[in-house]
Formats: structure tokens, sequence, C-alpha cells
């Protein structure tokens, strides 16, 4: 069907701009550039955690923006829905909604730890020690779940 195809299109563009975005953010960065050198900014944890956080809402923006789209296919029928989110599951399709699971639970983090830094703004002096245990619960988080979620990938996967 065209619609589903159309859909289809839509979620792979999404995605693929979502990944550009980041590309872009980190490459600008980086000045990963030949005609500058180094880094913009040395700033620490601080700017790395802000442009995480900003990769990672803009990707979890692009899902649900698609995932809306692809939703609003099942008022044309239920088999221009099943068509549709037959995309999502493809054996390859699995790595972006690893990343997706990553992308939401460390923007959840992050906020959190941005929450407490609104409120008791003391707490920005320990800025790195929060950072690591952010990176050691996201860690927790993301680790077992990745692996629970990429096995049946793996092994529906024509290389392995």
């Amino acid at each position: 069907m065209i619609a589903a195809k159309a859909i289809e299109t839509l979620v792979a563009v999404m995605t693929i701009a979502a990944g550009l975005f980041a590309l872009y953010i980190t490459v600008d960065l980086l000045r990963l550039r030949k005609s500058a050198k180094g880094p913009v900014y040395r700033g620490g944890v601080g700017q790395w955690s802000w442009v995480a956080h900003r990769i990672t809402g803009v990707g979890v923006v692009a899902f649900l923006f698609a995932h809306i789209v692809d939703t609003f296919a099942v008022g044309f029928g239920p088999e221009l829905y099943d068509e549709t989110i037959s995309l999502y599951k493809q054996w390859w399709f699995t790595p972006f909604e690893v990343l997706l699971v990553g992308a939401v639970l460390f923007h959840a983090l992050n906020g959190l730890r941005i929450i407490l830094f609104d409120f008791w703004p003391g707490l920005a002096q320990k800025q790195k020690q929060f950072a690591v245990a952010e990176v050691v619960l996201f860690m927790v988080g993301f680790i077992p779940a990745a692996v629970f979620m990429l096995r049946p990938a793996i092994e529906k996967s024509p290389f392995f």
C-alpha cells in the first residue's frame, strides 16, 4: 500500500534526521574540521551532559512524532496499520529501539540531575559526582535491557 510505504518512509527519514542532527552537534562541538583546532569547548561534564541531553531529546521527539504518524494509520484499517508497523518487526530495526530505550533512560536520569541542581543550586558544586552516579545508574538500567532486547534480533539476523 502506498500509505504504508509513505509512513515507513517518514519513520526512516525521522530516524536518519535525528542521527544526522546528533552527528552534526557532536562534530561541531569537537570541531572535527580541517580549519579548526581542538574542541570548541572544554567545559567538562556539564557541557557533554548538555549536548547528550539535547541529542537524546531530539531523538525521543523524532520517535514520538513518527509513532504518532504510524499509529494514525490504524484509523484507515488494521491492514494498513499492520503493514506500517511491520518495519518495527524487522531484525535490523531492533538496534534503533535499543538506542531509543537508552535515549529515554539517559534523558530521564539527566533531567532528574538537572532538577536537583535547580532546586538545590549548591549541589552543582558536586557535578562530577552526580555525573558518575548518573552513568552508573544508566549502565545498570541500560545494559540488561539492551542484552534482553538485542538477543532475538541477533538470532534472526542473517549474519549469525
